[in-house]
């Protein structure tokens, strides 16, 4: 195709440095590049003896211009492709168009993300024009070495014009998401230039245009190269990091594109090469995307080994792959392994690049992570605080990476409950946020939901309700009225309301947030459960017993279907739904379900868990109800001794309040002597609580009773 330098890829957690591949049309005999016509179909293009002159000019300047680009003097070799261009509109004009001046994004995140991407080619060749070339295919070379010189000189809106320029030379209609991915024609340059309008669309944020690009470019190197040709895997391989990029709902067919780009390179290479190696781990980062951590981890673990053998372990790209392998191994609860591979990143990384690098701060806020679910929280915050200075010494103060680090560090102290320093540092971060994205982006929604939690948490509802409201407005800006997204955070709002004691607004928001869920997720998702138990217990509570029942059943028999019978929180349900068959005087259904309750706490917290007395003690004021008075006995006196050896100091009115009931199951007994013993003990711990003795309540009328409380009596 061209005569100087070959595509280059930008690299995954790796190398600003170019890396080097097979061209894309390799010049052989049975293959030639050179896009050659008919004579014939030239002759338009020799209409006189000015015109002919005008062609050599043109021929001249372009390959004169050739030559300066391979010689790196992008500055000349522009000037040069443009007066070509003008002279060869003057022998045979086309309409004059504006070049395209796209502004950047908002935010510089897509461009980081360029580091991020691999296999991504880009053509850095210009081309020739030649005697016979078709006047079109001359007018698309033009135009296209004008992009190549613009973009070498980083005029990425220029470069974009000119491409978009050369693509209408073939194309009737300008590139977008309704351009049948079909049109063929038989001119090669179009590939390289699909290609290059593909990279700069991906570049600028715009995926579904970048896709489209790369969908005729696909077409085009099967039609004119073959099914099985180089060039057909790396489109692929393109197409799969942009499906990956579009969003999860894409990545099937991301890992379709990325199997048929590793089975065309492994034909035409053999195995284990490097780009097979790109491709793999590129189906590692997939898999993650899709939670697929074992499979995203086989395939890491092969790219690898393939690189380690190719390139070296002092390879980025190496490195690279090391630092993902890790992240998966992170996911998975291997942490000590994680934290080797990821200092085996560094170790490359801080040779290969400064110390102040974007990927060293997302690496040194990694090993933080897995330090701080460790509990190891100075070791945490000292690695956080590293990489915050890391971060801002690579991407300066105002940076999304920088409110990301930012939002990690406030992620750390919410959890530690330092919610006065989780507080400031969010709105650090969410300073940044509103300066370098867009206004709805996720990352600001984030953002403010974690500072409506902090002011939910310390008390501060109707702090919490505007921040948590906010996020609302923009989730329904960017996502829709009718999103996930918007019915979580509906969600929320609801359950704030609630604690706040305002239930009337609680279960308007839940019911909105309930009809959301029903329509997005189905009827049978866990979250339309768990909004059916929140209903529930607002009901519960307003005393519409019969209403909350319909909402825990249903809530129930989702859980049931979806997480089995021994998960905590079916569990959970059937407590709820016990409350409400013993409030309406059913006992034995009480019992049913506390007992099923109580089963599934023993085998899921253990047999000494503050849930299990929880429900012991229920199941004994069922059983009493009930008239059984030698099973609520067993119970309570269960409850008891749990509730003795987890919260006796911490909660000592709970364990009065179980010896007021077993005195008063003595008492129905009559067992004078145990009865006075547990109306005694829960009356001098009452004391101790700061309670009057007096809170001792007393069932039944056997005789006239009273309650002396001696000053020595024995300790709880």
């Amino acid at each position: 195709m061209g005569t100087c330098n070959h595509p280059q890829q930008h690299q995954n957690k790796s190398s600003k440095q170019p890396r080097r591949l097979t061209k894309m049309d390799t010049a052989s005999k049975d293959n030639p590049t050179k896009r050659r016509l008919i004579p014939h179909l030239f002759r338009q293009f020799n209409k006189s003896t000015s015109t002919e002159k005008i062609v050599a000019k043109i021929m001249e300047l372009n390959n004169k211009a050739v030559t300066l680009y391979c010689e790196g003097d992008f500055s000349s070799a522009s000037s040069l492709f443009q007066e070509a261009a003008s002279l060869r509109q003057e022998s045979d004009p086309w309409p004059s168009q504006e070049l395209e001046r796209n502004e950047p994004p908002p935010s510089s995140y897509i461009y980081q993300r360029m580091d991020f991407d691999e296999g991504m080619v880009l053509y850095q060749d210009t081309e020739p024009v030649e005697t016979g070339d078709h006047p079109k295919s001359v007018q698309a070379k033009i135009l296209f070495n004008a992009g190549q010189a613009r973009r070498k000189l980083d005029d990425l809106c220029g470069a974009s014009g000119y491409y978009e320029r050369a693509l209408r030379t073939f194309l009737l209609t300008d590139l977008n998401e309704r351009t049948p991915v079909a049109m063929i024609t038989v001119h090669k340059v179009i590939v390289p230039i699909l290609h290059n309008i593909g990279q700069v669309y991906y570049r600028k944020g715009n995926l579904k245009r970048a896709i489209v690009a790369y969908k005729i470019a696909l077409q085009h190197c099967k039609s004119l190269l073959g099914e099985e040709d180089f060039s057909v895997g790396i489109t692929l391989n393109c197409l799969g990091v942009l499906y990956y990029h579009l969003s999860v709902e894409q990545s099937q067919e991301a890992i379709q594109c990325f199997l048929e780009a590793v089975k065309i390179q492994q034909r035409v290479l053999g195995k284990n090469s490097k780009e097979e190696a790109t491709t793999l781990n590129n189906l590692g980062r997939v898999h993650v995307q899709r939670e697929e951590f074992d499979k995203a981890l086989r395939f890491y673990e092969l790219a690898l080994e393939i690189r380690r053998e190719c390139l070296g372990k002092d390879s980025i790209d190496y490195a690279a792959t090391a630092f993902n392998a890790g992240q998966s191994l992170h996911q998975k609860g291997d942490c000590d392994r994680a934290i080797e591979l990821y200092q085996e990143f560094l170790r490359v990384a801080l040779v290969k690049f400064s110390k102040n690098h974007r990927d060293v701060a997302v690496v040194l806020s990694g090993i933080a992570q897995i330090h701080q679910e460790r509990k190891e929280y100075d070791k945490a915050l000292e690695l956080y605080e590293e990489s915050l200075e890391v971060g801002r010494g690579a991407l300066g103060e105002y940076h999304s990476e920088v409110a990301m680090l930012l939002n990690r560090i406030g992620n750390f102290h919410f959890e530690r409950e330092n919610f006065e320093q989780a507080l400031t540092v969010y709105k650090q971060g969410l300073k940044i946020e509103k300066r370098v994205l867009e206004k709805t982006h996720p990352n600001i929604i984030v953002t403010l939901s974690n500072i409506g939690e902090i002011y939910r948490q310390r008390g501060d509802f109707d702090l919490a309700i505007k921040l948590y409201s906010h996020a609302l407005s923009l989730q329904r800006k960017r996502f829709g009225e009718s999103s996930a997204e918007v019915a979580n955070t509906l969600n929320v709002i609801g359950l704030i309301y609630d604690q706040k004691g305002d239930s009337n607004m609680a279960s308007k928001k839940l019911q909105a947030a309930l009809l959301l869920r029903r329509s997005i997720l189905g009827d049978e998702h866990l979250d339309v459960s768990a909004t059916l138990t929140h209903l529930g217990t607002i009901f519960y509570r307003k005393n519409m017993i019969s209403t909350a029942m319909q909402l825990f059943d249903e809530s129930l028999r989702i859980r049931r279907a979806k997480l089995g019978e021994d998960h905590r929180d079916v569990s959970f349900t059937l407590y709820n739904l016990g409350l409400c068959h013993q409030l309406q005087g059913s006992y034995k259904e009480a019992i049913s379900c506390y007992s099923e309750t109580l089963r599934v706490e023993k085998l899921v917290l253990g047999a000494d868990h503050r849930d299990v007395s929880m429900t012991m003690y229920k199941l004994g004021e069922a059983h009493k109800a009930d008239g059984d008075m030698d099973k609520a006995l067993i119970h309570f006196k269960n409850a008891l001794a749990i509730e003795r050896s987890t919260i006796g100091r911490e909660d000592p009115a709970t364990v009065a309040r179980t010896l007021n009931e077993i005195g008063n199951i003595y008492l129905a007994r009559g067992d004078v002597v145990p009865m006075m013993e547990a109306f005694n003990e829960a009356a001098r711990i009452f004391q101790e609580a700061g309670l009057s003795a007096q809170s001792v309540t007393v069932s039944g009328q056997l005789y006239a009773f009273g309650i002396s409380v001696p000053a020595a009596a024995p300790a709880a």
